[in-house]
């Protein structure tokens, strides 16, 4: 099992990073994109958190963060997940140095492994025990057993083997929605809607509730938020042309992409370009 780790010292923060990706073959790559895990403490303990396509679990070992929603805090559940984000979200770190791992999942992994529609998790952090009951205790019991990130890792990749070969909807999986959320996300977001469903043999209807369902938000609304994305990620890599940029990505002109990049950004291009940012991640210090 290879852990890719870094160590982080900087003016943001001191913390070591791991992370594992299955490989091709493996029955996780189809349901999990990466499993990290930070072990550590940020010095600006607000960050902005941008929509990626993907749903999120969370398992916290030390002190917990809190969503900050205007000038109100709710503190997270130590395991909780987040379904398909459709906007920006703020989160605060605790004081002190903490631990907490992740699970980013493909979507329709996400809907296999929590088996339940994912609609009801957009947009939404949720207390993993009111998903899955008794099974979060138990992932976030061996994450808190284990001595270190690469067990930590371990435990949770044996616990996901587990729930993927109990779980009775990865059989029910709609291999049409799984197809076109790879042809979208894959593109990423630059696709024809109406010429993908065409392909399917679905009528718009019946694949907009499948995917609602299996993913969390229309293939529409799925593939403007690759888009975006991939516009995030080209900027975060260096300075380009803003204008050139939107036409690449797909977008009208450059002021439409400016104004889909607020609707999900909370900020335009250029001040995501003048924003910090943590090494290896398109988040933003400061909230």
């Amino acid at each position: 099992m290879r852990i890719d780790s870094r160590r982080i010292d900087g003016v943001l923060g001191t913390w070591t990073h791991s992370e594992w990706r299955p490989e091709g073959g493996d029955p996780l790559a189809d349901v999990v994109e990466r499993i990290w895990d930070f072990d550590g403490r940020v010095a600006d303990r607000r960050e902005r958190i941008f929509p990626n396509g993907a749903l999120e679990l969370i398992v916290q070992l030390d002190g917990r963060y809190h969503d900050v929603k205007g000038r109100e805090l709710a503190l997270t559940p130590v395991a909780c997940v987040t379904g398909i984000q459709t906007g920006p979200m703020v989160i605060e770190a605790p004081v002190e140095a903490c631990r907490v791992l992740g699970v980013r999942f493909h979507p329709v992994g996400a809907w296999a492994v929590l088996d339940q529609p994912l609609s009801p998790l957009t947009g939404v952090t949720a207390d993993l025990r009111d998903v899955l009951g008794s099974a979060a205790g138990e992932l976030a019991g061996r994450c808190g057993d284990a001595p270190d990130a690469a067990d930590r890792i371990a435990s949770a990749i044996a616990w996901l083997r587990e729930r993927l070969h109990r779980s009775a909807r990865r059989l029910r999986l709609n291999p049409a929605v799984r197809w076109m959320a790879d042809r979208i996300a894959g593109a990423p977001g630059a696709v024809r809607i109406d010429a993908l469903r065409a392909q399917t043999g679905m009528s718009a209807a019946r694949l907009s509730a499948a995917f609602r369902e299996h993913v969390g938000v229309t293939p529409k609304r799925y593939a403007r938020i690759h888009r975006f994305r991939r516009t995030l990620d080209v900027l975060h890599r260096g300075p380009s042309s803003l204008s050139d940029l939107a036409l690449r990505a797909g977008y009208y002109d450059h002021p439409h992409m400016d104004a889909e990049f607020r609707e999900f950004a909370g900020l335009t291009p250029r001040e995501f370009l003048a924003a910090r940012r943590y090494p290896a991640s398109t988040s933003v210090a400061g909230g």
